[in-house]
């Protein structure tokens, strides 16, 4: 763990590093909801989902497309260079001073010419029809596929932008602790040159001090890395400044803070994307099924064909539009229709009906699974609310414990070693109540995840 930890952060300052020194670094102060607003909109996942849906909307037009008039032109010029000869069984048939006998004889010039324009119209193709739906769903699902990328985004940008909050906070209460044992230590040292203390009850103090100027300077670099990991998940350049707007102390008091409902019907969950795109897929699997079925029925089609033919021992006599052109025309109505496949289609109709069920058995699975998913974030939920607010009686009390204490050594009638460890134990206390705390948010998320609240707001 510590190894990917410090692979990420290297991978993270190479990363920024290399942003810094292409262009000047920009600076942004942003609340959470445009936090998230800016990872819906920047997010390279965001951007291919958007992609996607164009995509889809291209490939409807292109299906459509095959069922208007298809115009297409030919035009060729050829040399015989060898003229290919017909055997004629008598040639007295064509002169009747020829030899009896069979004779070859050439029906055809040396260079000839062929113009064509073949209008064509679908009239009628089952499959056609049913991959116009389809590729309506498959537009459906493009959609369904963003909502879903947008509220992957949008439970990774609140998960790392509280992590930067509760880490921020922590650390500007370690740096009000470094202030509090720098100015005790001042005390402590001026109480030493006038002989009232111990030069080990500074050393102890001191002791302290350094530990937790360590601590404080690893709280500032993982939260330097979390900043770091909240700018990754919103799409935004890792060597921008990024400066968060929201606080600790401008969220909603937890205090009051409820559970929130629970749904025990699967069909409660139907609403969230991933549902959503179950559906579809099923619904693609019954529009296979129409497609193959589709296959039993003929298609007609319409031929329209113009053209004109040339023919001429000479070149330039063809290539001359006024030449020897001898138009020629043509409609028809053709109608083409597999009478007999071996039982092909119905073997994968059999198959298409087989994935329906299978699609089916794992849309009713995920609906269940969402609901256990809720319970587990609701029970979390509870569990955070109920540590955070022991935690935060605790985090009072051992800081008027604290005081106490202090007060006593300055009076004379406490040791040292009886403050250092009131402060041990405050630290601890504070540390207990952001790990609630950001227990809490992260339950919190996964909740509106598992309830289907974490949509995006593009369609």
């Amino acid at each position: 763990m510590k190894r990917f930890f410090l692979a990420t952060l290297l991978l993270l300052e190479s990363i920024a590093s290399g942003a810094q020194s292409t262009k000047h670094a920009q600076t942004s102060t942003m609340s959470l909801n445009q936090a998230i607003q800016y990872g819906l909109d920047h997010h390279h996942s965001a951007l291919n989902a958007a992609d996607d849906i164009e995509s889809a909307g291209a490939r409807i037009r292109e299906i459509t497309s095959i069922g208007l008039p298809q115009i297409r032109a030919t035009y060729g010029l050829t040399d015989n260079f060898i003229i290919q000869k017909v055997i004629i069984p008598n040639g007295q048939l064509f002169n009747p001073d020829a030899p009896p006998g069979p004779v070859a004889l050439e029906f055809q010039p040396q260079y000839g010419g062929n113009a064509n324009l073949t209008l064509t119209q679908l009239l009628f193709d089952g499959s056609y029809l049913v991959g116009l739906k389809a590729a309506q769903t498959f537009r459906q699902i493009a959609v369904k596929n963003r909502e879903m990328t947008d509220a992957q985004i949008s439970e990774n940008v609140q998960k790392a932008y509280y992590g930067v909050l509760v880490g921020q906070h922590r650390n500007e209460l370690l740096e009000a602790s470094l202030m509090r044992l720098d100015s005790s230590l001042g005390e402590m040292k001026i109480m030493l040159e006038n002989g009232l203390i111990e030069r080990l009850d500074v050393q102890r103090v001191e002791l302290q001090r350094n530990q937790l100027a360590t601590e404080a300077a690893k709280i500032k670099q993982i939260r330097y890395l979390s900043l770091q990991l909240l700018k990754f998940q919103m799409g935004y350049p890792l060597g921008d400044t990024l400066i968060l707007s929201d606080r600790l102390e401008n969220i909603p008091s937890l205090v009051a803070e409820q559970v929130p409902p629970a749904y025990t019907q699967p069909e409660a969950f139907k609403g969230r994307p991933e549902a959503a795109l179950l559906a579809l897929q099923i619904k693609g699997n019954e529009l296979e099924i129409k497609n193959l079925k589709a296959g039993y029925l003929p298609s007609v089609g319409l031929q329209v064909q113009r053209g004109a033919l040339a023919g001429a021992g000479e070149f330039n006599k063809v290539l001359d539009p006024g030449g020897n052109w001898f138009a020629y025309g043509s409609v028809g109505i053709g109608i083409n229709w597999y009478v007999f496949d071996s039982f092909n289609k119905k073997y994968k109709i059999q198959q298409k009906r087989i994935e329906k069920i299978k699609n089916e058995r794992v849309l009713m699975n995920f609906l269940q699974a969402s609901a256990l998913q809720q319970d587990q974030a609701r029970t979390a939920i509870q569990n955070a609310l109920a540590s955070l607010r022991q935690q935060n009686e605790n985090q009072e009390l051992s800081l008027e414990i604290l005081q106490t204490t202090r007060i006593k050594y300055r009076e004379g009638v406490g040791s040292n070693l009886e403050v250092i460890q009131a402060e041990a134990g405050y630290r601890e206390a504070q540390a207990a109540y952001f790990n609630s705390l950001y227990e809490y948010y992260i339950a919190k998320v996964d909740y509106l995840k598992a309830s289907g609240k974490l949509t995006g707001t593009h369609e």
